[in-house]
C-alpha cells in the first residue's frame, strides 16, 4: 500500500493575512548577518498562499528558493554594521474551513515508499526507540492508524504539561517524556517519536494559530496511506482540524530543521532575541511589512 495525495478538501476559502516580527539585540557591532526565514505559508489541501514579503532592518541581500521538501525559504544576508536585527514578513493565504472525511485503516496493512522512511527514523531530536514503551502505553492497545494517532496524541495532552522555560530548542522527546512538561515543540517532539515507534510516518509542523496568535505554534502531521499528509496537534489534543485555525509554514523531521529564523553571524559579541510576536488579520484588505513592525510598539493598531 503506498501513499498518495490527498484530495483537495472543499469548502468555504477564508482569505486572512499574517504578520511575523522579531528582534535581535547584539553585545558588540555585527559585520555580517545570514539568516534563512522559513515564514512563507506552504500550499497544501488545507491553505493556497498568495504571496509573502519578508524585510530586514538593517536591509540585505534576499534570495528566496525551496528546499528538498517544499518549504519555501528566504535567505538574508547583511553587511551593514548593526547592533540590532529586525526580520518581519507579512503574508496571505486562503484557508479552507473544513475537514476531510477520512477513513481509518489497520496498522497491520500499513505499507509505506521510500520517500516515507526518513519519517520513521530517528532524526537529531526525536528518536523513536527511546520512546518506544511509553508509545505502546500510550497507544492503549489501538490496532487501526487513527485510532492509534488519536490516542497518542490524547495522552500527551493529558500528560504532559505546558510550562514555558522548562526546555529549550534543544530539548529531546525522550527529555519531555522523562520531565512530562515543555511547550508546543516538546509536545510536538514526543509526538513524533511515539507515532514513529508504531511504525506511523510523522513529521514537525512549524506555523501560527490563526485565533491565537502572539508567536509561532507546532504541531505534527503523519502520513495516511490513502489521504497523504494529514495533521494532529498535541497541544491541543486534536486529530484533523480544520484548515482555518492554523497557518502552516514549514515542514521537517523535527525543529532543527525548519525553525521560523535560522543563521549565524560575525561579530565579537553575542547576539539574543529581544522579542518575536505574530498576529493573524481575518477582516483586512492589506498588511504590509509596516503592519508586522508596528506589532513591536505597544498600543492600539
Amino acid at each position: 500500500m503506498q501513499a498518495q495525495l490527498g484530495s483537495p478538501i472543499t469548502g468555504r476559502q477564508t482569505p486572512v493575512h499574517y504578520a511575523y516580527v522579531a528582534r535581535y539585540e547584539y553585545s558588540d557591532v555585527v559585520i555580517q548577518n545570514d539568516n534563512f526565514l522559513m515564514l512563507s505559508a506552504s500550499a497544501d489541501a488545507y491553505q493556497t498562499p498568495a504571496g509573502c514579503d519578508v524585510a530586514t532592518r538593517p536591509a540585505g541581500r534576499q534570495i528566496v528558493f525551496t528546499d528538498r521538501l517544499g518549504n519555501t525559504v528566504h535567505r538574508i544576508r547583511i553587511t551593514a554594521p548593526h547592533r540590532e536585527l529586525i526580520i518581519a514578513a507579512t503574508g496571505r493565504v486562503c484557508l479552507n474551513d473544513r475537514s476531510p472525511d477520512v477513513s481509518d485503516v489497520p496498522l497491520s496493512g500499513l505499507a509505506y515508499g521510500p520517500d516515507a522512511q526518513e519519517f520513521l527514523t530517528a532524526s537529531y531530536l526525536v528518536d523513536p526507540a527511546s520512546v518506544t514503551a511509553a508509545a505502546y502505553a500510550a497507544a492503549a492497545g489501538a490496532v487501526t492508524l487513527m485510532d492509534t494517532v488519536g490516542n497518542v496524541v490524547r495522552w500527551i495532552n493529558e500528560n504532559v504539561r505546558y510550562e514555558r522555560g522548562a526546555t529549550s530548542v534543544y530539548t529531546t522527546a525522550a527529555a519531555v517524556l522523562a520531565s512530562r512538561s515543555g511547550v508546543c515543540q516538546d509536545q510536538a517532539h514526543l509526538g513524533l517519536a511515539m507515532l514513529r515507534a508504531r511504525g506511523i510516518p510523522a513529521r514537525y509542523v512549524s506555523g501560527l494559530l490563526t485565533r491565537q496568535a502572539g508567536e509561532t505554534h507546532a504541531w505534527l502531521e503523519f502520513l495516511h496511506p490513502v489521504m497523504g499528509w494529514l495533521p494532529a496537534d498535541p497541544t491541543r489534543g486534536t486529530v484533523i482540524h480544520t484548515g482555518a485555525d492554523y497557518i502552516k509554514f514549514a515542514v521537517g523531521r523535527d525543529y532543527s530543521e525548519v525553525p521560523p529564523v535560522s543563521g549565524s553571524f560575525v561579530s565579537k559579541g553575542s547576539g539574543q532575541l529581544d522579542c518575536a510576536t505574530a498576529e493573524v488579520f481575518f477582516d483586512r484588505e492589506h498588511v504590509s511589512v509596516a503592519d508586522a513592525l508596528n506589532l513591536l510598539e505597544p498600543g492600539p493598531r
